[in-house]
C-alpha cells in the first residue's frame, strides 16, 4: 500500500460484470489467462443482461428449418439486394447476400432464408445505414458460434426461433430461464469455476497509462472509500454498458429524451466507461442514437409483465384503446414507438390467446398473479376482454377476426406485416398494457473489429479494449431487437 492506495497486478482486468464483461473474462480464462479480475461498481453481477428477455439473434439453419419462406419474405430480400447502395462496402455486402440468396433459390429450399450476410445487411439497413459495416460483419459472422459457446457453458437455448420486437427476421432465439438468467448464470458459474476474481461494489475512477500512452491498468474506489490501483499485463477491457440511466449524458446526446422518461435499464447504466475513456482521447460514434423500446410496462418502464412465454411477436397483435391495430407488429422499434405515441394515452395492448401462455412468463412471473393484481387482463371471450379494457367489443372482435384471416392468407393489406404464425382463437384471451421506455444507447466508444478503442485521430489506443453497449458503430441509429444480447 502506498499513499493509502492498495496496489495489485493481474494478467487482465475487465471493467463491468454484465454479459460482455463476463464473456470477456471467461474467454480470457479459456485461452489460458491465469489472473483475471472483474471490477464492477454495482453490488451484483449481471448488468442489463440479467434484466433482458434473453432474445438472441443468429442465423441458425438447423433451428430455422421449421420456418417457411413466404412470398412476402422473398420480396423483402429482393428489395434489399436491389436498392441503390449507399457506399462501396454496402454494395459488396448486398452482392454477398445476393449470391447466397441465388444459391438458396437454386437449391429449391422452402424453409426460411438466412445467413450471416443477410443478418448483417438487415442490421446495417435497419440502423439507417450509419453503422460501420466491418464491425457489423464481424458481429454477424460470429453470433452463431457465440450462441453455441454459450450453450457449451450451460445456457438453455430453446429450439423454437421467433422474431423479437423490432428484430425484422425470424432469427431470435430465447433461453428457457427467467429474464437473462440463462445467459448470466452459466457465465458467472464458469468464471467462478475457472478462478476469475471479482471486486464488486467498486467503481473504476480512471485508467492508468504508461509514458508511451499505453493503457496498463485502472484506479478504483469501493463504497467505503478504499482506493485501488490495479495494473494489468494485457490491458483493460471496458464492458461498462450504456448510458440510459445518465440523464445528463442522455439529454446532451438526444435532447428529445426528457429527464422524466423511464428506462428499462439497471441503475448502473450511467456511461462511466465512455466518460473515463474519452478523458484520454478516445473517440465516440453515434452518441445521439438512443433507442426507446415500444412494449414496456407503463409507468415503471420495465420489460416484465408479459402474458406470454416467448418474447417474439409471431402470435401477438397490438391494439389501441379503440381495439384497433395501428402498426405492423414486426416494424422497426422506432417506427413502433412513433405509432404508439400517436395513440390515445400513448399506450397499447398486446393481445394474444392462451396457446402461447405458460404458468410462468419469460421473466419467471406467475401469470395468474399478474392477472389478479391488474397488470394483465384475462377473459374467456374477446367481448369480455374488451369490456375490461374499456374498449368497443365489436371493434376488438373484428380486429382479431381480421388478423386471423391475415394469418390464413399470410398477407396484411392494411399495414404490411410479414410475420404470421398462429391465429388468436384459443380461450382464454389475454391483454397486456404496453408503453415506450428508454432501452438502449446505440452510440459509444469507437472500436476496431478487434475491439480496440481508437482515438479522435483514428489511431488505436494501445492496451484499451471495449465490448458490449459501451461501444458504438454496430447498431447504427436503430438497434434490431435481439441484436444486443449477442453483441458481446
Amino acid at each position: 500500500m502506498e499513499d493509502g492506495v492498495q496496489k495489485q497486478e493481474v494478467d487482465l482486468v475487465v471493467v463491468g460484470a454484465g454479459g460482455a464483461g463476463l464473456s470477456a473474462a471467461v474467454t480470457a480464462k479459456d485461452l489460458g489467462a491465469k489472473n483475471v479480475l472483474i471490477v464492477e461498481k454495482m453490488p451484483v453481477v449481471g448488468g442489463n443482461t440479467l434484466r433482458c428477455a434473453s432474445a438472441f439473434n443468429a442465423a441458425d439453419p438447423e433451428r430455422q428449418k421449421a420456418l417457411p419462406m413466404t412470398d412476402t419474405l422473398k420480396d423483402a430480400v429482393v428489395k434489399a439486394i436491389n436498392e441503390k447502395p449507399a457506399n462501396e462496402e454496402h454494395k459488396k455486402l448486398m452482392a454477398d447476400v445476393k449470391a447466397k440468396y441465388e444459391a438458396y433459390l437454386k437449391s429449391g429450399s422452402k424453409t426460411l432464408f438466412d445467413c450471416p450476410e443477410w443478418h448483417a445487411l438487415q442490421t446495417y439497413n435497419g440502423g439507417d445505414k450509419v453503422g460501420h459495416i466491418p464491425l457489423i460483419r464481424t458481429y454477424a459472422n460470429n453470433v452463431l458460434d457465440t450462441l453455441h459457446w454459450m450453450q457449451s457453458k450451460g445456457s438453455p437455448v430453446m429450439d423454437r426461433v421467433s422474431q423479437g420486437a423490432g428484430a425484422l427476421w425470424q432469427r431470435t432465439h430465447q433461453l428457457d430461464a427467467p429474464a437473462g438468467l440463462g445467459l448470466v448464470d452459466p457465465l458467472y458459474q464458469d468464471a467462478v469455476k475457472q478462478g476469475v476474481n471479482f471486486k464488486l461494489g467498486t467503481r473504476v475512477t480512471d485508467l492508468v497509462l504508461d509514458k508511451s500512452g499505453k493503457v496498463i491498468g485502472i484506479t478504483a474506489e469501493d463504497k467505503v472509500g478504499n482506493k485501488y490501483q490495479i495494473l494489468s499485463k494485457n490491458g483493460v477491457i471496458l464492458a461498462t454498458g450504456g448510458y440510459s440511466q445518465n440523464k445528463e449524458m442522455r439529454q446532451k446526446s438526444a435532447p428529445h429524451l426528457t429527464p422524466d422518461m423511464v428506462s428499462t435499464n439497471q441503475p448502473g447504466a450511467t456511461g462511466d466507461g465512455i466518460t473515463i475513456a474519452t478523458r484520454h482521447g478516445a473517440d465516440t460514434t453515434g452518441m445521439n442514437y438512443v433507442q426507446v423500446y415500444p412494449l414496456a410496462t407503463p409507468g415503471t418502464g420495465t420489460l416484465q409483465g408479459r402474458a406470454r412465454k416467448m418474447s417474439g411477436l409471431d402470435d401477438v397483435i397490438d391494439v389501441n384503446k379503440n381495439g384497433e391495430r395501428f402498426v405492423k407488429e414486426d416494424a422497426r422499434r422506432d417506427e413502433f414507438v412513433a405509432a404508439i405515441k400517436k395513440q390515445p394515452g400513448a399506450v397499447c395492448y398486446d393481445i394474444n390467446d392462451s396457446s402461447i401462455v405458460k404458468p410462468l412468463n419469460s421473466f419467471n412471473e406467475d401469470v395468474e398473479t399478474l392477472v389478479q393484481i391488474g397488470r394483465i387482463y384475462k377473459a374467456d371471450t374477446l367481448a369480455d376482454l374488451a369490456k375490461q379494457l374499456g374498449m368497443p367489443a365489436d371493434k376488438l372482435e373484428a380486429t382479431v377476426a381480421e388478423f386471423n384471416k391475415m394469418v390464413e392468407a399470410k398477407n396484411d393489406l392494411k399495414f404490411g406485416r410479414k410475420l404470421f404464425d398462429r391465429q388468436i382463437v384459443k380461450a382464454p384471451f389475454y391483454a397486456t398494457p404496453r408503453a415506450p421506455s428508454i432501452h438502449h444507447t446505440m452510440g459509444g466508444l469507437e472500436i476496431t473489429p478487434k475491439a480496440q478503442v481508437v482515438d479522435k485521430n483514428g489511431k488505436i489506443i494501445p492496451g484499451l479494449y471495449a465490448a458490449g453497449e459501451v461501444t458504438g458503430g454496430i447498431h447504427g441509429s436503430n438497434r434490431l431487437g435481439g441484436n444486443a444480447t449477442a453483441d458481446v
